[in-house]
């Protein structure tokens, strides 16, 4: 069939290759819906761009559980002789991607990814990982996907990652008109009417009635495909059922090992339905491989499968593959086998989304009469579910497993069992039930004749014990495991496991010494491919510099563990580490970016110790932008502070206790809880920074001067706060405009009426709403700008974050100076809080 309609992305692409081969990366997204033509667009365009850069070609199949970096393995040998065994030798996922990344930056690459919408999440990470870096390569990455995604389809955050990309092109592709339509059956005396309006111009279908050009217009594409079948003998429709088993290309070798003749392919091919691939053969399009599928004899399609299965075994298929045939075939025991290794796979790789998948297939297939077997798996689940944040399902796992344990008798299993459901429940919020845990784990372990497992529940009484402010506790704890690992041969993960909780107390009380042990220790967890080990220490790390006040260091530590446990696929990290963030970026008064990071983390429903610092922001904002009655936000964080009783968690959550009362004017009967009242006056070595803020804001509350220690600057809330201790009348005015840019228009007010109160005249009274609309004739795209300026964005940030050309955001710029008659960003910054610009991230 012709190619019509096309022409412009088909140009588009092929400028890009020009691109690309000059050394400009950039990424192409083709989408549309099933049989829109994405794949003949692509084809059409790999051969037009094969002098130019040939292009590599790795798709993404149907599987039940994707193959990890199915793409990948596609082009491996292609991109660099040495991938393959790397991918063989289930290199971890930062090692593959650097070896990709090395390979694409030696030369201009064409590297196509179709059908994106069934990638992996190792190979959508693989996407993030390149587009990211696109600028910088000589690389035209052409990603195909259909647009029919569901709301939850974890391709939808990668998209929206590319899709405001400056260096991305989005292409998507329509049905065909009717003059399109009629352009192709002019010839046959067709209605082409009729034919548009049955198809609705889907290439696809229209392409099936062109191949029929003397029957009527089939009912639906089932009988459009199967009727190019009708000539076939029965061994050739044996063999294409076989082949439609299978949504990946069969290569040569599968083709012998299944008994497919060089004859039947020939004859296959004669339908139109199939097309070479390499040595093999392929479905020209999925739907047809659907149609021939399904219209397998009911009961037969099982058989297809174990078929399949055993010629994949003969020719050294992956485990993933293998565990997808095994099911449909209905065989339990390669089930299991095939999917356990899978699953082991793909947690090495990070993709540990995919490896709950694989864990829980095996699990639907192992026996009742296996329960070693079962107890396994779960507890193997159990840490995947916990990595991938469904901390409830993670708890019901291993709380299965303990029990299968129990009833075999077999203590130390069951102790260990103890220890990790303790974790989980620290991260559920439960302090109350991981205490629990870890002390029956001692208990049981104590005398089990495991003595890697009880230093393993005495690392997590450790971890515990510094986070409940027991911190002699937690150094006793630490020091009992570190000599079971001494004991054991220098158990490394041990002590390193161990070194966690003590580190975490030697910061709490005041010892930075700490900060190099938590760093150790998650190298060691990254060497070692432990990705909880790799992630806690730093997620303690990060939360400990923002508590106390190391913000130049929390940014680099926060830059660090985003970036390990996005690799690492473990979101569970990520979103602790995100609340932290947003933490440090309403004490820099970045409010926008602070309120994006919590809002990012609350979608998340299945972690509430993460929703701890995304609340505190949240119900700060509200109080000093609005100042409502009731903050929920607030209430959800006493309430969830009350169940970790974790003094350093605490004391944050009641300082904004009181924050909140003092903008409101309204009394807060939880601040006279004793803890609170403990956390105010005693005196706490190593501390101060933690509670200084609690003990500001009470005094305020209180109508008293200056209280506690003091604090680092720079801090532009914090700074103006100053200005209301002092009193003085200079400090209460040259603080209003940073109120009024912040947007705590609540806090201004309190600041004026304090100023009118001492008889101050002339009091500035702020920007009015009218004002805030349209200052100075700016535009509303103008404002947009104005407000990532004050936010300290580049003009380059601006345009990314906007989705306009850098060009265009130098222009915005400029003209914003001009009517703001300022001649630097800085002034520009300054006169935006005058104002009253707010920064907002536009949605």
């Amino acid at each position: 069939m012709q190619l019509l309609e096309r022409e412009h992305p088909l140009a588009v692409l092929l400028d890009r290759a020009q691109r690309c081969a000059r050394g400009d990366g950039c990424v192409a997204l083709v989408t549309g819906e099933a049989g829109i033509g994405k794949t003949v667009l692509l084809r059409a365009f790999a051969e037009e761009t094969r002098a130019v850069v040939p292009a590599l070609w790795g798709m993404c199949d149907s599987l039940s559980t994707p193959r990890p970096l199915g793409p990948l393995h596609d082009v491996a040998a292609r991109l660099d002789p040495r991938l393959p065994e790397l991918l063989r030798g289930a290199g971890a996922q930062h090692e593959i991607f650097s070896a990709v990344l090395d390979a694409l930056a030696a030369r201009p690459h064409v590297l196509v990814v179709e059908d994106l919408h069934w990638a992996d999440e190792a190979t959508l990470d693989l996407v993030r990982f390149l587009a990211r870096r696109i600028a910088t390569l000589p690389l035209l990455l052409v990603l195909s996907y259909r647009t029919d995604l569901g709301a939850a389809h974890p391709l939808g955050p990668v998209l929206g990652d590319l899709v405001t990309s400056p260096d991305s092109t989005r292409l998507q592709l329509t049905p065909l008109s009717r003059s399109a339509v009629l352009e192709l059956v002019a010839d046959l005396g067709l209605d082409a009417a009729g034919v548009h309006r049955r198809t609705a111009g889907n290439p696809f279908f229209v392409s099936q009635i062109l191949a029929q050009p003397d029957s009527p217009m089939p009912e639906s594409v089932r009988d459009a495909v199967l009727a190019r079948t009708a000539g076939l003998d029965p061994a050739a429709r044996r063999s294409l059922e076989l082949l439609s088993c299978t949504p990946e290309p069969v290569d040569g070798p599968l083709l012998a090992a299944l008994g497919v003749t060089s004859a039947t392919v020939e004859a296959l091919g004669r339908t139109g339905l199939l097309d070479r691939h390499g040595n093999g053969v392929a479905f020209r399009h999925e739907i047809a491989r659907s149609a021939v599928l399904d219209a397998v004899t009911p009961g037969a399609e099982p058989g297809l499968h174990a078929a399949m299965l055993d010629a994949l075994e003969t020719v050294g298929a992956g485990s993933s593959v293998l565990a997808h045939h095994a099911v449909a075939a209905g065989d339990p025991v390669r089930s299991v086998r095939y999917a356990t290794d899978a699953a082991a796979q793909s947690t090495r790789a990070g993709a540990h989304r995919e490896a709950v998948a694989f864990y829980e297939t095996a699990l639907a297939h192992v026996g009742d009469d296996e329960p070693a077997a079962r107890a396994d798996l779960l507890e193997e689940l159990s840490t995947e579910l916990y990595l991938t944040d469904r901390l409830p399902d993670a708890i019901a796992s291993r709380a299965r497993a303990l029990d299968l344990r129990r009833s075999a008798g077999q203590a130390a299993a069951v102790g260990a069992a103890h220890t990790a459901i303790a974790g989980f429940a620290w991260y559920a919020a439960d302090r109350a039930g991981a205490e629990r845990h870890v002390e029956e784990a001692i208990a049981i372990l104590r005398d089990a004749g495991d003595p890697r497992a009880l230093g393993f529940a005495l690392a997590r009484d450790a971890f515990l014990a510094a986070h409940r402010g027991d911190t002699a506790d937690a150094h006793r704890s630490g020091a009992r495991a570190a000599r079971i690992a001494d004991e054991l041969g220098d158990d490394e993960v041990l002590r390193s496991t161990a070194s966690v909780g003590v580190a975490v107390a030697r910061l709490i009380d005041g010892d930075e010494g700490g900060r190099a042990d938590l760093l150790a220790a998650a190298d060691v967890g990254l060497r070692f491919r432990l990705d909880d080990l790799a992630t806690t220490p730093m997620s303690n790390l990060c939360h400990l510099d923002v508590e106390q006040g190391r913000y130049e260091q929390a940014e680099q530590s926060l830059a660090h563990a985003l970036r390990v446990s996005e690799e690492r696929d473990t979101p569970i990290c990520t979103a602790w580490q995100l609340g932290v963030r947003s933490r440090l970026r309403l004490l820099q008064g970045r409010w926008a970016d602070a309120e994006a990071d919590a809002r990012s983390v609350l979608s998340s429903r299945d972690l509430p110790l993460s929703h701890l610092w995304p609340r505190l922001v949240l119900g700060l904002l509200l109080a000093r932008r609005e100042a409502p009655p009731a903050n929920p936000h607030l209430d959800e964080l006493w309430e969830l502070v009350g169940r970790l009783d974790n003094p350093g968690m605490v004391a944050p959550a009641a300082a904004a206790l009181a924050e909140n009362a003092w903008i409101t004017r309204t009394p807060d009967p939880r601040l006279d809880d004793p803890l609170v009242t403990e956390l105010s006056t005693r005196v706490w070595t190593g501390r101060d920074a933690t509670l200084a803020p609690l003990r500001r804001w009470l005094a305020r509350l209180a109508g008293e001067g200056p209280a506690g220690a003091g604090r680092p600057s720079g801090l532009p809330y914090d700074d103006a706060l100053d200005a209301w201790d002092t009193g003085a009348t200079d400090d209460l005015l040259a603080a209003l405009p940073v109120l009024d840019g912040l947007g705590a228009r609540p806090v201004a007010d309190r600041f004026r009426a304090r100023l009118r109160a001492d008889g101050v005249s002339g009091v500035p009274r702020g920007a009015q709403p009218a004002t805030r609309a349209n200052p100075a004739g700016l535009t509303a795209r103008q404002l947009d700008v104005l407000a990532l300026l004050v936010d300290g964005l580049s003009n380059a940030d601006i345009a990314a974050r906007l989705v306009i050309s850098p060009k265009t955001a130098d222009h915005h710029v400029s003209a914003i100076l001009a009517k703001l008659d300022v001649r630097s960003r800085a002034e520009a910054a300054a006169a935006a809080r005058l104002l009253g610009v707010v920064a907002v991230t536009p949605g």
